[in-house]
C-alpha cells in the first residue's frame, strides 16, 4: 500500500482546468510563448503558490516552484515536465507530469510530511519547440546544451526568441544564468503519458521507461528541371517531385520493411513552382529517423545517402541531404528503473518497461543529474491530437506512483 493518497478528484480537477486555457474546437493550442501559454504558465503558479512553493521564473523561462527539505545541504529533487502544447493537440501532454508534481506537493502537506530533500517542481518553457522550430528550450537551457543557432532562432514571422523570452519573464541575455551544476540535483522525476499504443493494448497501468530515443532530423532538397506538363515527353522529364516520392516510399521501407531503425518519418514536402501545368523544377522532404540505439541512427543515415546517390544517378537529378539535428538517445539507468518498478508495486499495479518513441525534457536533465520517467497509458496510443485522451484513473494512477517514487528517491538517494 501507498504510504499516503494523493487526492484523486482535486488533482483531476486541476487537470482539466488547465486544459480548458487554449481549449479550441480544433485542439488545445497553448503553443510557446503565445498568449494562451502564458495563461496556464499563470495557472501553473498560481497551484504552486497555494501549494506552499517559493516560486521564481529563471532567465530560461522555467518555472520553479522551492519547498525547503529538512537538510538544506542535500541536492534537490526535482520533479515537473512541460505546459506548452502542439498546435491543435491534446490536454494531457507535458500538462499531466506537471499537474501530478503540484499534487505531490499538496499531499504531502497535508500530511504534514517533510523530506530530508528539498524539492522542486519545474514547469519548463517550450518543450515541444514548434514556434522556433527548438525543442526542449528550457530543460536544454538548464543543463547548458543551448546552442548559438538557438539563441538567434526567429519564428516563422521573423520574430526573435528574445522578446519571446521577456514575455514569459525570462531573459535572454543573460540566460546563461539558468544553468544548473552537475550534482545539483539528486534526481529529475517526471510523469508523462505514453503517447503510444502499448499500455493501452496491454492493460498495464503503468510503464517504466528504460529510456529515451534519439532523434536524427534531415533535409533533402532535389533538383529537377521544370517545363511544361502538356509539351514535355514523359521520358525525357527530370520530375523533382516525382523523385522526392520515390524517396518518400524508399524512406517509409527503411523502418517498415528493411528494419534499419524504429521508426522513419518523412512529414514534410514541398514542390516548386506547385502549379498542376509545370513539371515540377524542384522539391524538398523534411524527414526524421528515431531509435534508442545510436548506431541504428547512423545505419538510417547510411542508407539514406545511398538510396540518394542512386537516385541521382538513375533520375538525373541534383540531391542535397542537409543533416539538421541529431539528438543522442538517453537510457535510464537500471536503479531509477527499479526504483520506479517498486513504487508502482508499492502502490499495488501492475507495469511493464518501455522505451520512450518521443522525446521529453527528461533526456536533456540526464546530463546533469539521474532521471526517472513514469508512463501512463493514451487511450488508443493517440497523441498531438484533440483525440489525445488519459483516463481520470490513469492519471491518478500516475500521480499515486510518482509520489511513492519521490519517497523512495528522499529515502535512497
Amino acid at each position: 500500500m501507498p504510504r499516503y493518497s494523493i487526492n484523486d478528484q482535486r488533482f483531476n480537477q486541476t487537470l482539466q482546468e488547465l486544459g480548458h486555457l487554449g481549449e479550441s474546437p480544433t485542439g488545445m493550442d497553448r503553443v510557446a510563448y503565445s498568449p494562451e501559454d502564458i495563461l496556464g504558465r499563470d495557472y501553473a503558479i498560481k497551484l504552486m503558490k497555494e501549494a506552499g512553493l517559493e516560486t521564481r521564473i529563471d532567465n530560461a523561462g522555467n518555472i520553479i516552484g522551492r519547498l525547503a527539505g529538512v537538510d538544506e545541504n542535500l541536492p534537490v529533487i526535482a520533479l515537473g515536465s512541460h505546459t506548452d502544447t502542439v498546435p491543435k493537440g491534446g490536454k494531457y501532454d507535458g500538462a499531466l507530469g506537471v499537474m501530478a508534481a503540484i499534487e505531490v506537493i499538496r499531499t504531502l502537506k497535508d500530511q504534514g510530511h517533510t523530506t530530508k530533500h528539498s524539492l522542486e517542481v519545474i514547469n519548463f518553457t517550450n518543450e515541444e519547440g514548434t514556434r522556433f522550430h527548438r525543442w526542449l528550450v528550457g530543460s536544454r537551457s538548464m543543463c547548458g546544451l543551448l546552442e548559438q543557432d538557438d539563441l538567434d532562432a526567429v519564428d516563422d514571422d521573423g520574430f526573435g526568441l528574445g522578446p519571446c523570452l521577456a514575455d514569459i519573464g525570462g531573459d535572454i541575455s543573460h540566460i546563461e544564468e539558468a544553468r544548473r551544476s552537475t550534482g545539483e540535483l539528486a534526481a529529475y522525476l517526471e510523469l508523462h503519458i505514453e503517447q503510444g499504443p502499448y499500455l493501452h493494448k496491454s492493460g498495464n497501468p503503468i510503464g517504466v521507461v528504460t529510456g529515451i530515443t534519439g532523434r536524427a532530423v534531415f533535409e533533402v532538397e532535389i533538383e529537377g528541371k521544370a517545363n511544361h506538363a502538356g509539351t514535355t515527353p514523359m521520358e525525357t522529364r527530370r520530375d523533382a517531385l516525382v523523385s522526392a516520392s520515390k524517396l518518400v516510399l524508399a524512406i517509409q521501407k527503411m523502418a517498415a520493411e528493411q528494419e534499419i531503425c524504429r521508426v522513419s518519418t518523412v512529414g514534410s514536402i514541398r514542390a516548386v513552382p506547385n502549379a498542376v501545368n509545370v513539371i515540377p523544377g524542384s522539391a524538398s522532404i523534411g524527414l526524421e529517423f528515431r531509435d534508442t540505439d545510436m548506431a541504428a541512427l547512423a545505419a538510417a543515415e547510411q542508407e539514406l545517402r545511398r538510396i540518394t546517390d542512386e537516385a541521382i544517378v538513375n533520375e538525373e537529378v541534383a540531391i542535397d541531404v542537409q543533416r539538421h539535428r541529431f539528438t543522442s538517445s538517453v537510457p535510464i539507468s537500471a536503479e531509477m528503473q527499479a526504483m520506479v518498478a517498486e513504487a508502482a508495486e508499492n502502490c499495488g499495479m501492475t507495469w511493464e518497461p518501455l522505451a520512450s518513441g518521443a522525446g521529453h525534457d527528461a533526456q536533456a536533465v540526464a546530463n546533469i543529474a539521474p532521471v526517472a520517467m513514469i508512463f501512463v497509458p493514451s487511450v488508443d496510443g493517440i497523441s498531438h491530437s484533440p483525440e489525445e485522451y488519459s483516463t481520470p484513473q490513469d492519471c491518478a494512477n500516475g500521480a499515486q506512483v510518482l509520489l511513492e517514487l519521490l519517497l523512495l528517491a528522499d529515502e535512497r538517494l
